[in-house]
């Protein structure tokens, strides 16, 4: 009631103004809007017209410019909106793949796609995903889409060099990484690139991209070592003639004599040219450098035995101390397994109760070790144990071992235990003597 009173007194107020600006201009005015047409009346009427024409001109250019004003914050709110759920798309999809769900994130990451095929982020999830369900060409097809348009993106440029090294296409993992070498030479671009190169033998190409890593001024352990590995197949490489070969890899390996591989290749060197001390001398640092690889110590042992001229006792003598070379600085596991190449080394020089006492031994030794022997390791201790047995004349106290290793193992109770052959009525197998 009171806001339709306001109105009314609003409305007289105003007749009042407008009667007032009349009768205060009460001359005639003419006006005239056209060729042949004018208007007669009082000023105060015509002032008045003007002034409304105005205001109603005022309005309909503010009524013009805020109704754009409402499309463009339409236009905006709707790409808020959109943005929104494209944020909720990529959370969504995000949290699908930490769960590892990929069919599901599959969809959330095409769903994405279809409204903006350019999104690069989605797509490389997307083959991210392919690539988890096993289809991985399905994945770099999904990639080659986006670098027909963008082939100088990184992300697109490094999940294609993964997925191509998966598929074995060093070649093209290789075109890959040279393009993001060539744009953005960043550490991890430099370090693939040259182990793809190094894989793919080209070691020049390598050694470039590794120089290019010491150029900008990244350095580690890793790439010394990575250094001297290039260094040493270019090497060999480019020397075809074994003697020069001799003396460029003697200089190398006083620069380098820690390089396992340039050791055992100028071992073979010494070998081959009939140096067999120098040449075992080689492998014998080889294999201190290798901890737990017990085929450089075997390779020595052969070589006394099987290789070296001379007297067998003497030869004997430096195939043992090389067996039992193997045996220190080793712990654990890694020591039951260098002593069973001692035990095999008596064997083979003829001293079968040396090995069988050392066998004994083994089972102390582990328990000093504090580790427990592996089936293999008891499987390899029968073996070995029924052999020392046979070498001594005791063949017929090898079939203990024998039924070891052949029967089942049945459960024993307080009440019956398993006899050994020896105990049983029937007569023992009697194994020959290799």
């Amino acid at each position: 009631m009171l806001r339709q009173f306001n109105r009314l007194i609003a409305l007289a107020i105003l007749i009042a103004v407008t009667i007032y600006i009349t009768l205060t201009n009460s001359e005639t005015a003419t006006i005239k809007v056209g060729p042949n047409i004018s208007v007669t009346t009082y000023a105060g009427v015509i002032y008045l017209g003007v002034f409304f024409c105005g205001c109603v001109v005022a309005s309909v250019i503010a009524l013009f410019f805020g109704f754009k004003s409402y499309l463009r914050e339409r236009k905006l709110r709707s790409a808020a909106r959109t943005h929104q759920l494209f944020f909720d798309l990529f959370v969504k999809g995000r949290s699908f793949m930490a769960s590892e769900e990929w069919s599901a994130a599959r969809a959330v990451w095409e769903q994405i796609l279809h409204q903006d095929p350019d999104n690069t982020i989605a797509r490389v999830e997307l083959a991210t995903c392919f690539q988890n369900l096993g289809d991985t060409r399905e994945a770099l097809r999904v990639l080659d889409t986006m670098r027909a348009s963008n082939h100088l993106n990184a992300a697109v440029l490094f999940k294609a060099v993964e997925l191509n090294r998966k598929l074995g296409n060093n070649t093209a993992a290789s075109d890959n990484l040279a393009l993001i070498v060539r744009e953005a030479p960043t550490k991890r671009a430099l370090e693939v690139a040259r182990d793809i190169a190094e894989e793919l033998g080209r070691i020049d190409d390598a050694l470039d991209y590794q120089r290019a890593l010491e150029k900008i001024g990244y350095t580690s352990d890793e790439m010394i070592e990575a250094k001297t590995r290039l260094t040493f197949a270019q090497l060999v490489k480019s020397v075809e003639n074994q003697s020069s070969l001799r003396e460029a890899l003697t200089i190398f390996v006083r620069k380098h004599p820690q390089h396992v591989p340039a050791l055992e290749r100028l071992a073979d060197l010494e070998i081959a040219a009939g140096r067999l001390d120098e040449g075992a001398e080689l492998l014998v640092k080889a294999a201190k450098l290798s901890p737990g690889d017990m085929s450089k110590w075997t390779t020595i042992i052969d070589l006394w035995l099987q290789t070296a001229p001379g007297d067998f006792q003497r030869r004997a003598d430096r195939a043992i101390a090389a067996a039992r070379s193997a045996t220190q600085s080793t712990h654990g596991s890694r020591r039951i397994d260098s002593e069973f190449i001692v035990v095999k080394t008596l064997l083979a020089v003829n001293r079968a109760d040396d090995a069988k006492a050392l066998l004994d031994e083994i089972p102390k030794m582990a328990e000093k070790e504090k580790v427990r022997l592996s089936e293999d390791q008891i499987r390899i201790s029968t073996h070995l144990k029924g052999l020392c047995l046979s070498r001594l004349g005791l063949a017929k106290d090898t079939g203990a071992l024998w039924e070891a290793l052949v029967e089942p193992t049945l459960p024993e109770t307080s009440s019956e235990k398993r006899a050994v052959v020896s105990d049983r009525s029937e007569p023992s197998p009697m194994l020959s003597t290799p």
